[in-house]
């Protein structure tokens, strides 16, 4: 069988590190291998192309029908007032970029919380998914790699 890699850009600007080195529900990796970036910046786009499958109170599910990869991208936030914001719903079509969700970042660190953003890759074993540490750029930077079978 062909595998082919695809690489996945970072959807928020950042520190970023895998899922395991944070502290949330998230951390144990049973829904899959991801990252979490400790943001610079406000919001999270879409880091492929695909449809928006599911919306939640602080979570969007982007399912990529060209490489079959669904991620769970969610905000973990810990504050009284955090303007949590989502800007897509269930089954529309996002282009890579288009704006998921935001929040007021520095509003929430001046609070004395914290956020992180994170990125969950939910329908591969994690021996196929290869993620990335360090400073990421929305867009610009790779967060993680997916090898899977040609579809």
């Amino acid at each position: 069988m062909t595998t082919a890699t695809f690489d996945f850009m970072a959807p928020a600007t950042g520190k970023c590190v895998p899922i395991e080195a944070v502290h949330h529900s998230l951390s144990d990796r049973t829904l899959g291998e991801g990252i979490a970036i400790f943001p610079n910046n406000n919001t999270v786009v879409a880091p492929c192309n695909g449809v928006i499958t599911r919306v939640s109170d602080h979570a969007v599910t982007l399912f990529d029908s060209e490489h079959d990869i669904e991620l769970l991208l969610t905000a973990d936030m810990e504050a009284q007032h955090h303007d949590f914001q989502l800007h897509v719903k269930a089954g529309q079509t996002v282009t890579t970029g288009t704006e998921l969700f935001s929040c007021d970042v520095a509003a929430i660190k001046a609070q004395g919380g914290y956020v992180d953003f994170s990125c969950i890759v939910t329908n591969l074993p994690a021996e196929e998914v290869s993620v990335c540490a360090g400073d990421v750029e929305t867009g610009k930077t790779r967060m993680f790699s997916c090898s899977c079978p040609m579809v």
